[in-house]
Protein backbone atom coordinates (compact mmCIF):
# COMPACT_ATOMS: atom_id res chain seq x y z
CA UNK A 1 0.00 0.00 0.00
CA UNK A 2 2.84 2.38 1.12
CA UNK A 3 4.65 1.64 -2.36
CA UNK A 4 1.59 2.33 -4.34
CA UNK A 5 1.30 5.49 -2.30
CA UNK A 6 4.57 6.58 -2.73
CA UNK A 7 4.10 5.79 -6.71
CA UNK A 8 0.95 7.77 -6.79
CA UNK A 9 1.71 11.15 -5.17
CA UNK A 10 5.91 10.77 -4.56
CA UNK A 11 8.69 11.85 -7.17
CA UNK A 12 11.01 8.59 -7.49
CA UNK A 13 12.81 6.45 -10.07
CA UNK A 14 10.49 3.86 -10.49
CA UNK A 15 7.99 6.99 -12.03
CA UNK A 16 10.88 9.17 -14.22
CA UNK A 17 10.17 11.44 -10.90
CA UNK A 18 7.20 12.67 -11.60
CA UNK A 19 4.41 11.64 -9.38
CA UNK A 20 2.10 9.15 -11.22
CA UNK A 21 -1.07 11.47 -10.34
CA UNK A 22 0.08 14.56 -11.93
CA UNK A 23 1.15 13.02 -14.85
CA UNK A 24 -0.62 14.20 -17.93
CA UNK A 25 -2.55 10.96 -18.70
CA UNK A 26 -3.84 11.50 -15.08
CA UNK A 27 -4.91 14.37 -15.19
CA UNK A 28 -6.39 13.49 -17.96
CA UNK A 29 -8.55 10.70 -16.90
CA UNK A 30 -9.31 12.47 -13.80
CA UNK A 31 -11.15 15.43 -15.82
CA UNK A 32 -13.00 12.74 -17.48
CA UNK A 33 -14.16 10.91 -14.56
CA UNK A 34 -14.98 14.76 -12.88
CA UNK A 35 -17.09 15.05 -15.76
CA UNK A 36 -18.54 12.08 -15.95
CA UNK A 37 -19.23 11.85 -12.10
CA UNK A 38 -20.81 15.67 -12.08
CA UNK A 39 -23.49 14.42 -15.39
CA UNK A 40 -24.40 11.65 -12.83
CA UNK A 41 -24.60 13.51 -9.71
CA UNK A 42 -26.83 16.30 -11.93
CA UNK A 43 -29.03 13.57 -13.40
CA UNK A 44 -29.51 11.51 -9.98
CA UNK A 45 -30.65 15.15 -7.95
CA UNK A 46 -33.15 15.72 -10.63
CA UNK A 47 -34.80 12.20 -10.63
CA UNK A 48 -34.59 11.21 -7.07
CA UNK A 49 -34.07 14.03 -4.64
CA UNK A 50 -35.01 12.11 -1.87
CA UNK A 51 -31.90 10.32 -2.20
CA UNK A 52 -29.44 13.02 -3.47
CA UNK A 53 -30.71 16.65 -2.24
CA UNK A 54 -30.51 19.61 -0.99
CA UNK A 55 -30.77 19.27 2.59
CA UNK A 56 -33.07 22.22 3.99
CA UNK A 57 -35.87 23.53 7.02
CA UNK A 58 -37.22 26.84 6.87
CA UNK A 59 -40.40 27.98 8.72
CA UNK A 60 -42.32 31.05 8.72
CA UNK A 61 -42.65 30.66 12.38
CA UNK A 62 -38.58 30.99 13.07
CA UNK A 63 -38.40 33.82 10.21
CA UNK A 64 -40.90 36.30 12.26
CA UNK A 65 -39.28 35.36 15.86
CA UNK A 66 -36.29 36.46 13.71
CA UNK A 67 -37.19 39.22 12.39
CA UNK A 68 -39.19 40.80 15.01
CA UNK A 69 -36.20 39.89 17.43
CA UNK A 70 -33.95 42.22 14.88
CA UNK A 71 -37.12 44.67 15.41
CA UNK A 72 -37.65 44.75 19.14
CA UNK A 73 -33.54 45.08 19.21
CA UNK A 74 -34.06 48.39 18.13
CA UNK A 75 -36.95 49.70 19.89
CA UNK A 76 -39.53 48.44 17.02
CA UNK A 77 -43.04 47.01 17.43
CA UNK A 78 -43.14 43.54 16.07
CA UNK A 79 -44.60 42.83 12.80
CA UNK A 80 -47.54 40.33 12.44
CA UNK A 81 -47.83 37.66 10.39
CA UNK A 82 -50.76 38.28 7.79
CA UNK A 83 -52.27 35.36 5.72
CA UNK A 84 -53.05 37.53 3.00
CA UNK A 85 -49.19 38.73 2.21
CA UNK A 86 -48.05 34.92 2.27
CA UNK A 87 -50.75 34.27 -0.14
CA UNK A 88 -48.91 37.54 -2.04
CA UNK A 89 -45.85 35.90 -1.11
CA UNK A 90 -46.53 32.25 -2.08
CA UNK A 91 -47.76 34.05 -5.86
CA UNK A 92 -44.83 35.81 -6.22
CA UNK A 93 -42.61 32.88 -5.90
CA UNK A 94 -44.84 30.27 -7.51
CA UNK A 95 -44.37 32.80 -10.43
CA UNK A 96 -41.20 33.08 -10.62
CA UNK A 97 -40.14 29.52 -10.51
CA UNK A 98 -43.31 28.70 -13.49
CA UNK A 99 -41.83 31.67 -15.98
CA UNK A 100 -37.95 31.00 -14.51
CA UNK A 101 -36.71 34.19 -13.77
CA UNK A 102 -35.01 35.87 -10.55
CA UNK A 103 -36.26 39.53 -10.02
CA UNK A 104 -39.04 41.74 -8.48
CA UNK A 105 -40.41 42.18 -11.33
CA UNK A 106 -41.17 39.73 -14.36
CA UNK A 107 -38.67 39.90 -17.15
CA UNK A 108 -41.76 40.45 -20.13
CA UNK A 109 -43.13 42.94 -16.99
CA UNK A 110 -46.65 41.44 -16.76
CA UNK A 111 -46.15 40.83 -12.83
CA UNK A 112 -45.29 43.08 -10.34
CA UNK A 113 -44.77 42.43 -6.38
CA UNK A 114 -47.74 45.07 -5.64
CA UNK A 115 -49.86 43.76 -7.95
CA UNK A 116 -49.66 40.04 -6.18
CA UNK A 117 -50.36 41.69 -2.82
CA UNK A 118 -53.37 43.45 -4.69
CA UNK A 119 -54.07 39.93 -6.30
CA UNK A 120 -54.16 38.48 -2.27
CA UNK A 121 -56.98 40.91 -1.09
CA UNK A 122 -54.35 43.16 0.95
CA UNK A 123 -55.20 46.48 0.09
CA UNK A 124 -51.81 48.37 1.50
CA UNK A 125 -50.86 51.52 1.28
CA UNK A 126 -46.78 50.61 2.28
CA UNK A 127 -45.69 47.45 1.03
CA UNK A 128 -42.77 45.87 0.36
CA UNK A 129 -40.23 42.57 -0.67
CA UNK A 130 -37.39 40.99 0.39
CA UNK A 131 -36.43 37.50 -1.83
CA UNK A 132 -33.89 35.41 -1.07
CA UNK A 133 -32.56 32.08 -2.71
CA UNK A 134 -30.16 28.93 -1.72
CA UNK A 135 -30.44 29.36 1.69
CA UNK A 136 -30.82 25.89 3.90
CA UNK A 137 -32.29 27.12 7.26
CA UNK A 138 -33.58 30.80 9.03
CA UNK A 139 -31.09 32.30 10.57
CA UNK A 140 -28.89 32.21 7.65
CA UNK A 141 -31.76 33.87 5.52
CA UNK A 142 -32.30 36.51 7.72
CA UNK A 143 -28.39 37.44 8.50
CA UNK A 144 -28.07 37.85 4.71
CA UNK A 145 -30.86 40.23 4.35
CA UNK A 146 -29.62 41.91 8.03
CA UNK A 147 -26.38 42.33 5.66
CA UNK A 148 -28.04 44.10 3.14
CA UNK A 149 -28.36 47.70 3.48
CA UNK A 150 -31.90 47.66 0.84
CA UNK A 151 -33.59 44.66 2.78
CA UNK A 152 -32.24 45.41 6.31
CA UNK A 153 -34.29 48.95 5.58
CA UNK A 154 -37.35 46.81 4.65
CA UNK A 155 -36.98 44.49 7.81
CA UNK A 156 -36.61 47.23 10.24
CA UNK A 157 -38.95 49.89 8.84
CA UNK A 158 -41.04 52.05 11.53
CA UNK A 159 -43.89 52.13 8.35
CA UNK A 160 -44.64 48.45 8.46
CA UNK A 161 -46.85 46.66 10.60
CA UNK A 162 -47.68 43.45 8.73
CA UNK A 163 -45.00 40.98 7.11
CA UNK A 164 -45.98 37.38 4.53
CA UNK A 165 -43.61 34.80 3.96
CA UNK A 166 -43.78 31.97 1.21
CA UNK A 167 -40.97 29.08 1.10
CA UNK A 168 -41.06 27.24 -1.41
CA UNK A 169 -38.64 24.46 -3.26
CA UNK A 170 -38.48 24.42 -6.79
CA UNK A 171 -36.09 24.40 -9.74
CA UNK A 172 -34.80 27.49 -11.03
CA UNK A 173 -32.63 28.60 -13.64
CA UNK A 174 -31.70 24.53 -13.74
CA UNK A 175 -30.82 24.44 -10.28
CA UNK A 176 -32.96 22.59 -7.27
CA UNK A 177 -33.32 25.60 -4.77
CA UNK A 178 -35.53 26.95 -2.27
CA UNK A 179 -36.99 30.31 -2.87
CA UNK A 180 -38.03 32.57 0.43
CA UNK A 181 -40.40 35.90 -0.12
CA UNK A 182 -41.05 38.14 2.41
CA UNK A 183 -43.71 40.59 1.68
CA UNK A 184 -44.48 43.71 4.09
CA UNK A 185 -46.96 45.90 4.37
CA UNK A 186 -49.62 48.18 6.28
CA UNK A 187 -52.70 49.80 5.71
CA UNK A 188 -52.47 52.81 8.15
CA UNK A 189 -50.61 55.74 6.07
CA UNK A 190 -51.46 57.77 3.45
CA UNK A 191 -48.68 57.95 0.99
CA UNK A 192 -48.40 58.22 -2.72
CA UNK A 193 -46.54 55.52 -4.29
CA UNK A 194 -43.29 54.63 -5.28
CA UNK A 195 -40.44 52.24 -5.53
CA UNK A 196 -37.20 52.72 -4.82
CA UNK A 197 -33.72 52.48 -6.84
CA UNK A 198 -30.68 50.21 -5.86
CA UNK A 199 -28.01 50.10 -8.33
CA UNK A 200 -28.21 46.59 -10.14
CA UNK A 201 -24.45 45.68 -9.07
CA UNK A 202 -26.03 45.51 -5.60
CA UNK A 203 -28.42 43.33 -3.76
CA UNK A 204 -31.67 45.03 -4.11
CA UNK A 205 -35.20 45.47 -1.91
CA UNK A 206 -38.44 46.70 -3.26
CA UNK A 207 -40.29 49.51 -1.56
CA UNK A 208 -43.88 51.11 -2.25
CA UNK A 209 -46.31 53.00 -0.85
CA UNK A 210 -50.52 53.91 -2.33
CA UNK A 211 -53.32 54.68 -0.96
CA UNK A 212 -55.71 52.19 -0.17
CA UNK A 213 -58.50 51.03 2.48
CA UNK A 214 -57.17 49.10 5.15
CA UNK A 215 -58.58 45.55 6.07
CA UNK A 216 -58.35 43.36 8.89
CA UNK A 217 -55.56 40.43 8.77
CA UNK A 218 -56.77 36.85 8.96
CA UNK A 219 -55.45 33.57 11.21
CA UNK A 220 -52.70 31.56 9.37
CA UNK A 221 -51.16 28.46 10.30
CA UNK A 222 -47.51 28.70 9.59
CA UNK A 223 -45.97 27.08 7.38
CA UNK A 224 -42.38 25.04 8.14
CA UNK A 225 -40.40 23.68 4.37
CA UNK A 226 -37.93 20.66 5.27
CA UNK A 227 -35.98 18.41 3.33
CA UNK A 228 -33.91 15.78 4.59
CA UNK A 229 -32.36 13.41 1.51
CA UNK A 230 -30.18 10.63 2.14
CA UNK A 231 -27.25 12.44 0.61
CA UNK A 232 -26.89 16.25 0.93
CA UNK A 233 -25.96 17.03 -2.34
CA UNK A 234 -24.16 20.52 -1.53
CA UNK A 235 -22.67 19.42 1.54
CA UNK A 236 -21.02 16.43 0.04
CA UNK A 237 -19.77 18.29 -3.59
CA UNK A 238 -18.39 20.94 -1.66
CA UNK A 239 -16.44 18.16 0.53
CA UNK A 240 -15.07 15.56 -2.39
CA UNK A 241 -14.29 18.82 -4.85
CA UNK A 242 -12.04 20.14 -1.12
CA UNK A 243 -10.41 16.48 -0.71
CA UNK A 244 -9.50 15.95 -4.21
CA UNK A 245 -8.14 19.22 -5.55
CA UNK A 246 -6.16 19.34 -2.00
CA UNK A 247 -4.75 16.02 -2.72
CA UNK A 248 -3.65 17.15 -6.26
CA UNK A 249 -2.30 20.44 -4.50
CA UNK A 250 -0.48 17.93 -2.22
CA UNK A 251 1.29 15.78 -5.29
CA UNK A 252 2.20 19.00 -7.19
CA UNK A 253 4.05 20.43 -3.70
CA UNK A 254 6.11 17.12 -3.05
CA UNK A 255 6.84 16.90 -6.95
CA UNK A 256 8.16 20.42 -6.49
CA UNK A 257 10.29 19.92 -3.40
CA UNK A 258 11.84 16.97 -3.77
CA UNK A 259 12.78 17.66 -7.55
CA UNK A 260 14.53 20.86 -5.68
CA UNK A 261 15.63 19.10 -2.91
CA UNK A 262 17.19 16.53 -5.00
CA UNK A 263 18.64 18.64 -7.97
CA UNK A 264 17.23 16.30 -10.25
CA UNK A 265 17.05 17.97 -13.80
CA UNK A 266 14.38 17.75 -16.21
CA UNK A 267 12.03 19.47 -18.65
CA UNK A 268 8.85 19.58 -17.15
CA UNK A 269 5.57 21.90 -16.61
CA UNK A 270 5.44 24.93 -13.93
CA UNK A 271 4.30 23.23 -10.88
CA UNK A 272 4.22 26.19 -8.87
CA UNK A 273 1.67 27.98 -11.23
CA UNK A 274 -0.33 24.79 -11.03
CA UNK A 275 0.12 25.21 -7.07
CA UNK A 276 -1.55 28.53 -7.29
CA UNK A 277 -4.54 27.77 -9.71
CA UNK A 278 -5.47 24.62 -7.13
CA UNK A 279 -5.24 27.07 -4.12
CA UNK A 280 -7.18 30.03 -6.09
CA UNK A 281 -10.23 26.76 -6.98
CA UNK A 282 -9.75 25.76 -2.80
CA UNK A 283 -10.64 29.50 -1.99
CA UNK A 284 -13.94 29.71 -4.54
CA UNK A 285 -15.22 26.30 -3.16
CA UNK A 286 -14.64 27.81 0.62
CA UNK A 287 -15.56 31.25 -0.11
CA UNK A 288 -18.52 30.08 -1.64
CA UNK A 289 -21.51 31.65 -0.29
CA UNK A 290 -25.00 29.08 -0.05
CA UNK A 291 -27.46 31.67 -0.96
CA UNK A 292 -28.53 35.05 -2.87
CA UNK A 293 -30.73 37.78 -1.60
CA UNK A 294 -32.45 40.27 -4.39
Amino acid sequence: MFRFLRHLFLPHERNNHRAKIIHNSSLATIFSLFLLLNFAWYSISLIRPDILGVSYSVSESELLILVNKERGERGLAPLTLNPQLSDAARRKAADMLEKNYWSHFAPDGSTSPWGFIRAAGYSYVNAGENLARGFTDSSSTINAWMGSETHRDNILASKYNDVGFAIVPGTLTGEETVLIVEMFGSTTSQTLAVVSEVPPTSPSAVVAKAEKEPQEPESQALVQVKAKPMVDSRITSRAVSTVGLTFLAFAFVMDLVIVERKKIPRIVGHNLDHIMLIIGFLLLIVLQKGGHVL
